[in-house]
This record gives structure tokens, C-alpha cells and sequence, in this order.
């Protein structure tokens, strides 16, 4: 159970899920992103270690809601991706669409060994610490309720991949049910697209030349004022009252000059002649179209929010296609990408609190005996750093079962990290004779 900002599920574990906001691809909705499958468990489903396969769940969108982009006004070109937590794609945005092997993907259960060692040896290191996620996802596949997954993904008649009856019932007298888990670090907070952007008919359009615009519809219910409806300061566009202001309802970020000079009173439309020096950021009439199209465009096409993300990171969209606008209420740069994307499962950027409670929360709900309501697993924790942090360790070492000596473990070499799976490998094949 690979884990890192988040959880790539394969796609044939993915549709075993009920699942909202799959992206589009190629402009084919609910395809998915090839090889990347992350979905968004709520904090309501850390109280629990069964997933209810009929509810549900928010996916997560894969696109870069963490890099940052230019916010002096300047136009920048469309910026791709380069910071995935949840992929195994090429962080170059001319390769958008190459992938590597879906290294990172969680493995079916399996009972060839050589098949586990050769998917642990193919690991790398990479991402933010989401130590709760790895653990839900693991509590999730490991409970009685993922048994009709395994009758559907692993076959009967193969010695290496029949799972007849797995998992088990919790707290099943001749099974035990035990979870490793190991970090090297604490949390680490992560940021995702709200669910508002995650999918659906988005107002952008993209051109075969890889550049983009944008639609606000007026009037409309609740539409926010975009400039050029009249003369005055206000409501003009740098001084013009654009004659066909009802249809210009697309702008298009690059064709908007970084400055100019605002209309003298009989200028032609962008072409002022004001005495006084060019506006920084002024409305300029010809990044307004009546249609999604510009020179050299060739075919535009609506996207998805899904497919937004594919292309262009939400930090450039928040400032090329809506601050730069001028459209009223969009002006403010962290105003509008704080409405897009936001910090999952924390409640700000850094903060963690809430990342370790729903851990300890899960943990919890998983080593607790099936006969006091929980799911009797038993939980091996390992605290994996040289130096590791007092809460790092407060994280494993509070979800590790109980007695601590027998579950918790913090080697700070390999060599110590060899001898702790040892100890765990002798514990849990102990050999027990009965009668």
C-alpha cells in the first residue's frame, strides 16, 4: 500500500468503489485519468475501517493545486504541471501525456512473495506524509466489508491470487488480521481541488494552439460585472464603452497587453492616447471576443474542470484567467484560488492536528476487539528516521497496538529496520500447537 499525499488505486479497484467527480479524457466524461486513481476519503469514513461500496466517494483530481505562479499582472504563459501527489507522470508539461508504469499503485493481495518484493524494490520515495490516508486505505482493504472486491478482482483456481472468503470476518478465532504501517516523518499537509472544480462543463476554453480563454456569461443570475458596459471609470474598459459589450463574453489572458494608455474620448477601441502614462493592469478591449476564438486558436474546445487541471495548474487559472479579467469580484489573487483548492483533511496549510486525530481515530477503530465494536486488528508501527520528531513518533507509536514493546518500532538505520521486520516476521509466524 504505496502512500504519499495520497493513494493511486488501479482502475479496475477504483470501479469496485462508487465514486463522484471521475475526471474526463479526450473529452470522454467519467474515462479517468490513465493510471492515476486517487479517491478522497471524508473525515466522517476515519471512525470506521469498512467502506460502504455503494456511497459515494469524492475522487481526487490530478492536476498541480501546489505550485505557484506569477502575480505581478504580467501575462505568463499557460503553466503545466509539476507537482502531482497523486501520479506517476513526467513532471515536464510537453509530456503530459506520457506515462511511466504505475509504480506507485496499490498491489491486490497476492500470495506470491516474489511478486511483493519486486513491487517493494520498484518504490521511490516521493510526496507529502499522509500517514492517515495509507492507514485508511489499509484498514479499507483488509475489513470484511472488501470481500465482494476480492471476488471480483482476484480469480478462484489460481493457487497464487485465490482469495475464496477473504478478508475475513473480523475478529474470525482462526485468522489474524494485522496491519504494518511505517513512515519516516510526520504530516505533512497536502492541497486539493475542492469539489466544486473537480468536474462538470467548465467556463474555459483551450485552442489547438494550446492557449486559453475564458467565458462570463451577462447578464445572469448572481453574474459578477465584467468591464466594458459603460463610460464612467467604474464600468468602462479603460475608458471604452464596448458597443457590443453583450457579447463580448470571452477573455483570452494573452491577447491583454500588460499596460496601456485609456481612451482620450474619441480613440480608436485599445488604442488611447491619453496624456497621461500607460496603466499598469488596465482593461484592454481586445482581450475581450464575442467568440472563443483568436488567431492562430484553430479549433477551441470547452473543457471539462477535470480536463482543465490535465492541461494548466490552478494557480496560473486564479490568476490569468480570473484576476487578470478585471472582473468584479475577482481581483484578489489568494481570494480566488483559496475558493478552488484547499488543504485536504487539515484545516489551513502546515496544520496537522487534524491529520493525526483522524489517524488516531482509524488506528483506533482497527485495533479495538471486534467483541467492544471495533475490528480487532492488530497494528505494527514502525518509526522509520534517524532523527524522527516527538510527533512523528507520538503518531505511530499511539496507533501501534498494544503492548508497545511487542508493536512499536524506531530503528534509525537499515540495519535496525532489517532486525525490526525480523522481530515482526518471528512474532507473527510463532508456532502454535493445539490439540
Amino acid at each position: 500500500m504505496p502512500y504519499a499525499a495520497q493513494v493511486n488505486v488501479p482502475a479496475a479497484l477504483r470501479a469496485q468503489f462508487t465514486v463522484a467527480h471521475l475526471s474526463s479524457w479526450n473529452g470522454l466524461a467519467n474515462a479517468g485519468v490513465p493510471d492515476i486513481n486517487c479517491i478522497e476519503f471524508p473525515e466522517s469514513g476515519f471512525t470506521s475501517t469498512g467502506v460502504d461500496l455503494s456511497v459515494p466517494i469524492p475522487m481526487a483530481v490530478v492536476g498541480d493545486s501546489s505550485s505557484g505562479t506569477t502575480t505581478n499582472g504580467n501575462y505568463v504563459n499557460p503553466q503545466g504541471r509539476s507537482n502531482l501527489p497523486c501520479n506517476t507522470i513526467a513532471d515536464n508539461p510537453a509530456t503530459v501525456d506520457i506515462y511511466e508504469p504505475a509504480l506507485n499503485q496499490v498491489m491486490l493481495p497476492t500470495k506470491n512473495g516474489e511478486d511483493v518484493k519486486k513491487k517493494i524494490n520498484g518504490l521511490v520515495a516521493n510526496g507529502n506524509t499522509y500517514i492517515a490516508v495509507g492507514m485508511r486505505w489499509g484498514t479499507a482493504l483488509i475489513d470484511q466489508a472488501a470481500r465482494p472486491i476480492y471476488d471480483a478482482l482476484l480469480p478462484t483456481g489460481d493457487p497464487m491470487n485465490d482469495m475464496t472468503g477473504r478478508p475475513v470476518d473480523n475478529g474470525s478465532p482462526s485468522t489474524r488480521k494485522i496491519i504494518i504501517l511505517m513512515t519516516d516523518g510526520e504530516h505533512v499537509t497536502n492541497t486539493h481541488v475542492r469539489d466544486a472544480y473537480k468536474s462538470g462543463l467548465s467556463p474555459i476554453w483551450r485552442g489547438a494552439d494550446g492557449r486559453y480563454a475564458i467565458r462570463f456569461i451577462n447578464p445572469g443570475p448572481g453574474e459578477l460585472i465584467r468591464p466594458g458596459s459603460g463610460t464612467d471609470a467604474a464600468t468602462s474598459c479603460s475608458g471604452w464603452q464596448l458597443a457590443d459589450y453583450a457579447t463580448r463574453e470571452y477573455f483570452v489572458p494573452h491577447l491583454k497587453r500588460n499596460s496601456l494608455r485609456p481612451n482620450d474620448g474619441n480613440d480608436a477601441e485599445g488604442n488611447g492616447s491619453n496624456a497621461n502614462a500607460a496603466v499598469a493592469g488596465a482593461c484592454d478591449p481586445r482581450a475581450w471576443l464575442a467568440a472563443p476564438s483568436w488567431n492562430g486558436s484553430g479549433t477551441v474546445t470547452q473543457l471539462d474542470w477535470s480536463e482543465v487541471w490535465r492541461y494548466v495548474r490552478v494557480s496560473w487559472v486564479a490568476q490569468q484567467l480570473f484576476v487578470r479579467s478585471g472582473v468584479t469580484g475577482f481581483t484578489d489573487f489568494t481570494t480566488v484560488f483559496n475558493d478552488m483548492a484547499a488543504p485536504y483533511l487539515a484545516t489551513a496549510p502546515g496544520n496537522t492536528t487534524r491529520l493525526d486525530e483522524l489517524l488516531q481515530a482509524n488506528c483506533l477503530e482497527a485495533r479495538t476487539p471486534v467483541a467492544s465494536g471495533g475490528a480487532g486488528i492488530e497494528i505494527y508501527g514502525i518509526m522509520f528516521d534517524d532523527n524522527p520528531s516527538n510527533r512523528g513518533i507520538a503518531a505511530i507509536n499511539g496507533c501501534a497496538s498494544l503492548p508497545k514493546t511487542t508493536y512499536y518500532y524506531e530503528p534509525k538505520s537499515s540495519a535496525d529496520l532489517t532486525a525490526a521486520f525480523n522481530q515482526i516476521a518471528t512474532d507473527i509466524s510463532d508456532l502454535r500447537l493445539t490439540q
